[in-house]
């Protein structure tokens, strides 16, 4: 890398994305570089300092990403050369995502030092228990670890896409960049509220990333969810529910992914 600072850029639904961007940093500052983890939320995409080393860090969702990241990666500006490292992660299969989205900043002018996907614990239907999850977990942020050195002794890249996965991916760009704002899924996937269980906290409407919660007598749900989970998964009283979700997962305290505001 020729920059010692290193902003790295993260949108975490549950926490697994932040946990990864808080080891990157941390390995990092081990050999001396200035590593800052920030919101990718509270970034306008044009205000990326060009003049450190990037890292863009997300969660994997239907074998893409949340329609906030793909337009956040769509309108950063012209790298210019500058430095850029991916990761993700992901409950189960990527079907080669991180590539795609490398290959969408190499033609924006990126230099891209390396690109990967992590597996994580699964925020969304097949949920394991504690033990499981903190075996996953831990097995994984070793692979972070190499990640990190890669990234440091000046690893050569190359885009690894081929028809199959690029097939994928235009397909499931279609579905986060079009359909999704469609309104039916949101409809579909909406999220309601047992008002028996809910204590009128807020927590909701404070981690929400997208303003899509609004609190009045109880929290109100407008039409911008990403289905990122942050509300149902830290809500403390499980008050919110939706026709497919049985179960979800958080990686994170309350305090550690309240980093929004």
């Amino acid at each position: 890398m020729k920059h010692n600072n290193i902003n790295i850029y993260v949108f975490s639904g549950t926490g697994n994305t932040l946990i990864v961007a808080n080891k990157l940093a941390e390995n990092f500052d081990k050999k001396s570089y200035n590593a800052k983890v920030l919101r990718m939320e509270a970034t306008e995409p044009q205000n990326v300092n060009l003049n450190s080393t990037i890292g863009i860090g997300f969660t994997i969702a239907f074998w893409n990403t949340y329609p906030f990241v793909r337009q956040w990666i769509d309108n950063l500006p012209d790298g210019n050369c500058a430095e850029v490292f991916l990761f993700a992660t992901m409950g189960d299969s990527s079907c080669g995502m991180i590539h795609h989205i490398a290959k969408i900043l190499e033609n924006k002018n990126y230099k891209i030092l390396d690109a990967d996907s992590f597996l994580m614990p699964n925020n969304f239907l097949l949920v394991q228990g504690d033990k499981a999850n903190e075996t996953k977990r831990n097995k994984n942020l070793l692979k972070v670890e190499k990640f990190a050195n890669d990234i440091m002794t000046d690893y050569e890249y190359k885009t690894k896409i081929n028809f199959l996965t690029t097939f994928i991916f235009k397909i499931t760009s279609y579905i986060v960049l079009k359909a999704w704002n469609s309104g039916l899924a949101k409809k579909i996937m909406r999220f309601k509220i047992d008002k028996e269980k809910c204590v009128k906290c807020g927590i909701c409407a404070k981690l929400c990333p997208t303003d899509n919660v609004e609190m009045q007598t109880f929290p109100n749900f407008k039409n911008k969810c990403i289905f990122c989970l942050r509300c149902v998964s830290y809500c403390p009283q499980q008050a919110l529910s939706n026709i497919i979700l049985l179960k979800t997962y958080r990686a994170l305290n309350i305090e550690e992914i309240s980093w929004r505001k």
